[in-house]
Order: structure tokens, then C-alpha cells, then sequence
């Protein structure tokens, strides 16, 4: 039995060799073919020495297995970082679970914070430019909004103030609070659905059919409530981006970008309305994802 057991491992092990060397020397093949067209193009003894250690890398399955791993570490790593949140609901104390707070990632660490007055007190103490707490319900959206005086800075820092390329979700710096007629919040749409990335989940029937569609913000120790009238993709513009308006030109823009959505929320709007804007990128970077909402209380 025991030499039974023996040869069964020891012809695994040879088959797993063979199996490491003939894909070994497929993979370094074609980087040994490359390094020969560039000895041809450019006669140098640096490509000739590449070609001669991929030549002999073919041969060496302990290289080959290296890769692997480092390949397998790549994918961990990738899953952990974007990997999907759970979604949050909109509830009617706007509670969210407490989890997450040691993340090093940002989003994560404050999108698992109770949308709260006192957590909005909280991080307004680290940095003077927090104005406000948006939730959209469905989605992972559950951060504090800054606002500073232009809309470059926060496209590439983050809350502390860090050089990140995944910034922080702002407030236009032209608006005046939650004062103007069109309050617009922008955030990059990043794989890892944090920032702006689950709002593609207002793009879905499941959402549409499932969500209340609301989105709450907590601002000036008061507590409103949006209704999602609109989303809808379309090319980079500045229609959408305006903020007051007079009262005509405001019944045209209402009904305008009404008109632009993929559902029908079937929701009354007059120029009496507040209304709030979301604007992120598409997944190609070349047009926008936009969600307009009203406040109706």
C-alpha cells in the first residue's frame, strides 16, 4: 500500500513537471523570439544576452512557477481593493452599520460610518472644508461632501488632503450650500464601486424596481430628503452643470432633463423645486453618468 502510495505521488510530481516545463518553454519562447527580432534590428550584446537568458529560461520551471505566484498575489490583491461593498439602504433613522474602521482605504473606512450628525461633526474637526453627508439608497454612497474654491482640487486628493487619483466626493464650488436651484456633487466612478462607482447600480432595473429612490443629505443639522426624477448618459457638457436660473429658463431645464431618462420615476416637478445633481464619469471615460433628484422634504 505504502509503495502504492509512493508511486502514485511520484508520478504526480513528474507529470507536474512536465507540465511546468512544456508551458515554461512555450511562455519564454516568445520572449526569446522577441529579444532575436531586436538583435536583428539592433545589433547590441544586450539584446544578445536577453536572448541567450530567455533561451535558457525555457528549460528553468522554477522561473515559470515564480511568475505564477506573482500572478496569484496580483489577483488577491485586486480582489481585496475592488472587490464590491455590500449596498446600503436608506432607512428611517438613516442608519448605516458601523464596520470597516481601521481601512486604509478611505472610502471604505467612512462609508462604513453611521450617517449621523455627530459623524459629520466628527470629520468636519479634520478638515474645514466637509460641508455636509450624502447617502444614496442602493448603493455604497455614504460619505461626507467637501467643498472648496474650485473643482480641480478634489479630483485628486482626498479627504486628509493626500494626493490620491481617486479624490473625494465635492460639492460645485459655485454653489451656495444646498441654497442654489441645482445643488451638483461630483465623484470619479472607480472600479472598486467607492466614490461615485455604485451609482451604475441606478442604471439597472433591479435598482429602479427595488429602491425607494431616495438620497439624504445631512447638512446644517438638518435632514433632507431627495427623489431620484432622472438618470440617464450623455457626452461631456455643461447644460446639466448650471446651478441658478430664472424662472422660465428653469421650467425648460427641468423638463429637459426629464426628458433624458432611461425611467420614468414619474415625479412632478414645477420651478419651486430644490433639486441635487450627481455627476461621474463613464466606465470609458468619455461621456457622463448623470442622477438628478428633488427634494421633497
Amino acid at each position: 500500500m505504502i509503495k502504492f502510495i509512493k508511486y502514485i505521488v511520484s508520478t504526480t510530481e513528474l507529470g507536474f513537471d512536465f507540465l511546468c516545463l512544456v508551458f515554461s518553454k512555450g511562455f519564454f519562447f516568445y520572449f526569446y523570439l522577441l529579444a532575436s527580432i531586436l538583435e536583428k534590428i539592433i545589433p547590441t550584446s544586450f539584446f544578445k544576452k536577453l536572448k541567450v537568458f530567455f533561451k535558457e529560461k525555457q528549460n528553468d520551471t522554477t522561473a515559470f512557477l515564480f511568475l505564477i505566484l506573482l500572478f496569484l498575489v496580483g489577483v488577491l490583491i485586486h480582489t481585496y481593493y475592488y472587490s464590491e461593498i455590500d449596498v446600503k439602504h436608506v432607512n428611517d433613522n438613516n442608519s448605516i452599520s458601523t464596520k470597516n474602521n481601521n481601512d486604509t482605504n478611505l472610502y471604505r473606512r467612512y462609508g462604513s460610518y453611521k450617517a449621523s450628525f455627530s459623524s459629520l461633526e466628527k470629520v468636519k474637526k479634520n478638515n474645514k472644508n466637509v460641508i455636509l453627508w450624502l447617502v444614496v439608497d442602493g448603493t455604497n454612497v455614504n460619505y461626507p461632501v467637501v467643498q472648496t474654491k474650485d473643482n480641480d482640487y478634489y479630483l485628486n486628493h482626498d479627504i486628509t488632503g493626500d494626493l490620491k487619483s481617486s479624490g473625494w466626493v465635492f460639492m460645485d464650488y459655485r454653489n451656495d450650500k444646498l441654497n442654489d436651484d441645482n445643488t451638483i456633487i461630483y465623484g470619479h466612478n472607480l472600479p472598486n464601486k467607492t466614490s461615485f462607482g455604485s451609482l451604475n447600480n441606478l442604471f439597472t432595473k433591479k435598482w429602479y424596481n427595488s429602491s425607494n429612490h431616495y438620497i439624504e443629505v445631512l447638512y446644517d443639522n438638518n435632514k433632507y430628503t431627495y427623489e431620484v426624477f432622472s438618470v440617464y448618459e450623455i457626452k461631456p457638457e455643461v447644460y446639466y452643470l448650471q446651478n441658478n436660473f430664472y424662472k422660465k429658463e428653469y421650467e425648460e431645464f427641468l423638463n429637459t432633463i426629464k426628458s433624458r431618462s432611461i425611467y420614468d420615476f414619474n415625479v412632478d416637478l414645477t420651478t419651486d423645486d430644490k433639486i441635487i445633481t450627481l455627476s461621474t464619469c463613464t466606465s470609458d471615460n468619455k461621456g457622463r453618468k448623470v442622477i438628478h433628484a428633488k427634494r421633497i422634504k
